[in-house]
């Protein structure tokens, strides 16, 4: 039986690994992190309630955009260093690199994600919070991880990604799925 599903997973891999990135679809089957050259899939987020449904893809389908991931709303370093980092960077991200849009993206339902969106700011409506409350957005792009030790079930690693006319141009995710220090707004920014 082992033989039988690791052929079957060679198969698919071979298979999936044959596909143009301009064409590769990300699911949950055997999901294998997102890279440059790809785009991001056209599953819901969620803005300010449940009812708001945000289309990241659309949204990312000209200009450039920063998605930046992040464990989970309110705690400690996402609160503290991560997001505020984005927040008090955001006109220079605007005005000096050519960011149209920086989404805040984590695993919370949207009541939470406006919650917090009010505490932190919004630097003018530059940086917007978005919700991905059953990680279908996140899984699809391979960046989840059992996070149940801190958070009781999996959630977003934390990352940012560039979005350029729709496709990742950049992206950096952090080694260890939750620290601080690849994905962090001043390093992002030089690297732009």
């Amino acid at each position: 039986m082992a033989s039988r599903m690791s052929q079957t997973f060679v198969r698919h891999a071979i298979r999936a690994s044959t596909v143009p990135a301009s064409r590769r679809m990300l699911h949950a089957s055997v999901a294998a992190m997102v890279k440059v050259g790809d785009t991001i899939p056209a599953v819901p987020l969620y803005g300010s309630s449940p009812g708001d449904e945000v289309d990241l893809a659309a949204l990312t389908k000209k200009g450039k955009s920063v998605l930046v991931f992040v464990p989970g709303a309110f705690s400690p370093g996402c609160s503290a260093r991560h997001v505020p980092g984005y927040v008090s960077l955001a006109s220079k991200f605007t005005s000096d690199k050519g960011v149209s849009g920086i989404y805040i993206i984590s695993g919370n339902d949207a009541f939470v994600m406006n919650a917090w969106g009010r505490e932190l700011g919004a630097a003018e409506g530059t940086v917007k919070y978005l919700a991905d409350p059953s990680l279908k957005f996140v899984s699809a792009l391979g960046l989840d991880f059992d996070a149940s030790k801190f958070f009781g079930n999996k959630r977003s690693k934390r990352a940012a990604v560039v979005i350029e006319n729709g496709e990742v141009t950049k992206m950096w995710v952090e080694p260890d799925n939750t620290g601080i220090s690849v994905s962090e707004a001043k390093n992002v920014i030089e690297e732009l």
